[in-house]
Order: structure tokens, then C-alpha cells, then sequence
């Protein structure tokens, strides 16, 4: 029997949880992957898929309830490290109208961490 489990890295930052998980995503994996993402939601979250080999829709699922919690808490979630099939599964459901999918860590943060405004001076100058 294949082994299906995730194995998920958490790093705390001072305004942020940065969650990096490898492994594939699916049916077996993703209720626990999901139940470990939504204590997490208090505060934004950036999640790297870069080391996700296989994505399904429980694992899209999980992702989902996250983003809603992150929301319903007044935070927000961002992915980077996306695959061309987990972008397309995003678009597909549409998820990437709430998750921002983006291409770099710089720019999950840029989407997931309200910036103060002496940040966004320092940025523009």
C-alpha cells in the first residue's frame, strides 16, 4: 500500500504562520492536513505547495475550509509553490477568486500580511 501522508513544516513569524507542506494531498491525507491548517487560521497564512506531488479534490477541500476560516477570522491565506495542475484545479473551482496563487514568497506575503504604512512608504521609495 502506497504511503499517502503529508508531511507538513510550521514556522512562525511575527505576524505570520508560514506552513510548507510535501507529499500528496488526497482522500487519506487531507482531513488531517486540514484539521492542522484550520488552527492555524487565527492569523494570515502563507502555504507552499512547491513539495505537493499530488493534489485531489479533499486536498482542494481542505485548502478551502482554511481560506474560509482565515476569512471568517480576519485573515487572509496565500498559496505559492503551485503546480500546473494544482493551478488548474484551483481556476477549475474557483478557489483562486478567494486564495491568491502566487509565484514567489515575497508576493504570498505581499497578499497575505497587512502592510503598515511606514512599510508601504519604505516599498515606494
Amino acid at each position: 500500500m502506497k504511503d499517502t501522508a503529508v508531511a507538513m513544516v510550521v514556522i512562525e513569524h511575527e505576524r505570520h504562520t508560514t506552513v510548507l507542506l510535501t507529499g500528496e494531498m488526497d482522500q487519506a491525507s487531507a482531513p488531517a492536513v486540514r484539521t492542522r491548517l484550520l488552527g492555524f487560521a487565527a492569523r494570515p497564512i502563507v502555504l507552499d505547495i512547491a513539495g505537493v506531488s499530488f493534489i485531489d479534490a479533499e486536498g482542494m477541500r481542505a485548502v478551502s475550509h482554511c481560506a474560509r476560516r482565515c476569512e471568517d477570522n480576519g485573515a487572509a491565506l496565500a498559496v505559492v509553490g503551485a503546480g500546473p495542475f494544482a493551478r488548474r484545479m484551483f481556476r477549475v473551482l474557483g478557489l483562486d477568486r478567494r486564495v491568491p496563487l502566487c509565484a514567489s514568497m515575497d508576493e504570498a506575503l505581499w497578499c497575505a500580511v497587512p502592510r503598515s504604512d511606514d512599510e508601504i512608504a519604505a516599498w515606494l521609495a
